[in-house]
C-alpha cells in the first residue's frame, strides 16, 4: 500500500512540477522578450533548485528524526509548501522586475520554489520504499510514475490547458491541486480528530487565499514584466491574449507586443505626425512591383499592413500566414484593422510561414515577411539563407521580397508634404499613382 501511494503521489507531483516549469518559462521568457537564452537560464535555475531540495531532503532522510512516526505527514507538508511557493513565483518575479531588478537576478526565486518541489521526492521514496532486496525495483516504479506525470504535465498543460485557461487561473488551479494532495496525505497520517480538523482548515484557508489573492497578485503581472519600473506610467493593457503559442498584449495606445517584444502599432495613416509604426512602407509596396496581384504576407503583426495591402486596387489575393492565433484575435479587437480580416481578398492561414512555403507550390508577385528582431528565439526561421532560397523559389518572374518589422528608434522631424487623401482605399490608389513616378526597384 505504501508503494502504491508513493507511485500515485510521484505521478501527480511530476505533473504539477513540470506544469509549473512550463508557466515559469513563459513568465521569464516574456521578461526577456523571447530571448533564446531565457529557457536555458530558467532550466538551470529549476534543476539547481530540484537538486538543492533533494539534497536537503536526502540528508534529512538519513537522520534519526526521519525514522520516527509521521513520515507521510511530513511528505504532505512539503508538498503543501511547494504548492504555496509555486503559486507565488510569478507575482514575486513581476514585483521584483517592477522595482527595477534585472531579470537574471530573479532566477533564485525560481530555484527556491523548485527546491520546495524537489524536496518531496526523496521524502516520498523514504516513506514508500522499505529496505530490502527489492529496493531498486520499487524505486524504479516510483521513478516511472514521476516521469509519466512529468510528461503529462508538459503535454496537457503546455498544449491543452494554456489554450483554455490564462496564466492566473491556471496557477490557481495548480496551487489548489498541490495543496489538496499535500493535505490529503496529512489527513491520511492524522491519528486524532483534532489533527484532521486542523488539516482540513489549512486546505480551506489555502484555497480561499489562492482564489482571493490571485486578482491582486496577478492583476498587473504582464505590465510589470514588460515595462519594469515604468509600468505605472503606461497603465494596464487594453487586451491580454494568452494561448499556448504565446502571449499577445495590446496597450491602450494600440501598441502590440508578442511575447514581450514589440510587434507593431494599429495605425494605417502614413501622415508624418501619426506614422509611428512607419506604415508608409506598406503603401510603397506597390513601388516594388508593377502589378502586385498576388501577395503573401508571413506574419500578421498588428494587422496594419494587412489593412493597407487589402485596400490596394491592384491586389487581387492576399494570403496571410500567422503562427499565433492571438494576433488574429488582437486584430479583431482593433477597429482600425478589424475589417481587413473579413475582406474577400484576404485568405488567413494559421500555420508556420516556413512550413507553408515548404508545402505549397504557389508563386507570388510579392512576399512580405514580418521579420522579427535577430536576437529572438527562432529568428533563424526567417533570417537565414535557407529561408531566402525558399522564398526565391516561390516568387514569380520579376517578383519582389519586402521585409517589414523593426521599431523605429527615433521619430523623424515632420517634413513639408502635399495634402493626401486620408482614407485607406484613397491612400492605396495614391500609392499606385506614385509607383509610376519611381524608378524600377531591384528584383530578388
Amino acid at each position: 500500500m505504501r508503494l502504491l501511494v508513493a507511485v500515485l503521489v510521484a505521478t501527480l507531483g511530476g505533473y504539477l512540477a513540470l506544469s509549473h516549469e512550463v508557466l515559469w518559462v513563459r513568465v521569464y521568457g516574456f521578461t526577456l522578450e523571447g530571448a533564446p537564452d531565457a529557457f536555458g537560464f530558467l532550466l538551470a535555475a529549476y534543476l539547481a533548485g530540484l537538486a538543492g531540495g533533494s539534497l536537503l531532503a536526502g540528508r534529512y532522510c538519513r537522520s534519526a528524526a526521519a525514522e520516527r512516526s509521521g513520515q507521510l505527514y511530513r511528505v504532505g507538508g512539503v508538498i503543501f509548501a511547494g504548492a504555496l511557493a509555486a503559486f507565488l513565483v510569478a507575482p514575486a518575479v513581476a514585483h521584483l522586475v517592477g522595482r527595477g531588478v534585472e531579470p537574471a537576478s530573479t532566477l533564485p526565486v525560481f530555484a527556491l520554489a523548485s527546491a520546495c518541489l524537489g524536496a518531496g521526492f526523496p521524502l516520498l521514496c523514504h516513506f514508500g520504499i522499505r529496505a530490502g532486496e527489492l529496493v531498486g525495483a520499487r524505486l524504479s516504479y516510483v521513478y516511472v510514475g514521476n516521469i509519466v506525470g512529468s510528461t503529462l504535465g508538459s503535454l496537457v498543460t503546455g498544449l491543452v490547458l494554456l489554450d483554455v485557461l490564462p496564466l492566473r487561473e491556471l496557477n490557481v488551479a495548480l496551487a489548489i491541486a498541490g495543496a489538496a494532495i499535500g493535505v490529503m496525505l496529512m489527513l491520511s497520517a492524522s491519528t486524532t480528530a483534532r489533527s484532521r480538523v486542523f488539516s482540513g482548515a489549512i486546505l480551506a484557508a489555502a484555497i480561499a487565499s489562492f482564489v482571493g489573492s490571485a486578482p491582486t497578485l496577478y492583476g498587473d503581472l504582464y505590465e510589470k514584466l514588460l515595462y519594469g519600473e515604468e509600468y505605472r506610467e503606461h497603465g494596464r493593457f487594453a487586451h491580454v491574449i494568452e494561448r499556448r503559442e504565446g502571449v499577445v498584449t495590446v496597450s491602450r495606445s494600440g501598441t502590440v507586443y508578442g511575447g514581450g517584444s514589440y510587434e507593431g502599432i494599429t495605425n494605417v495613416s502614413p501622415l508624418p505626425e501619426k506614422d509611428e509604426n512607419r506604415v508608409l512602407r506598406a503603401y510603397l509596396v506597390s513601388a516594388f512591383h508593377p502589378q502586385p496581384r498576388d501577395i503573401l504576407m508571413v506574419g500578421l503583426g498588428s494587422g496594419s499592413w494587412l489593412q493597407v495591402l487589402a485596400n490596394d486596387p491592384d491586389v487581387e489575393h492576399l494570403t496571410v500566414v500567422e503562427i499565433n492565433p492571438g494576433f488574429v484575435e488582437a486584430a479583431r479587437r482593433a477597429p482600425v484593422v478589424a475589417s481587413a480580416l473579413d475582406n474577400p481578398k484576404v485568405e488567413l492561414l494559421i500555420d508556420d510561414g516556413r512550413r507553408y512555403l515548404g508545402r505549397t507550390s504557389r508563386r507570388f508577385d510579392v512576399i512580405v515577411e514580418n521579420t522579427i528582431v535577430y536576437w529572438r528565439s527562432y529568428a533563424s526561421m526567417l533570417l537565414s539563407r535557407e529561408m531566402m532560397d525558399l522564398t526565391r523559389r516561390h516568387l514569380k518572374l520579376g517578383g519582389a521580397l519586402t521585409p517589414r518589422g523593426g521599431r523605429s528608434t527615433s521619430r523623424a522631424a515632420p517634413v513639408p508634404h502635399r495634402p493626401i487623401p486620408r482614407s485607406v482605399p484613397q491612400l492605396a490608389h495614391r500609392a499606385v499613382e506614385l509607383r509610376r513616378e519611381r524608378s524600377p526597384p531591384l528584383r530578388l
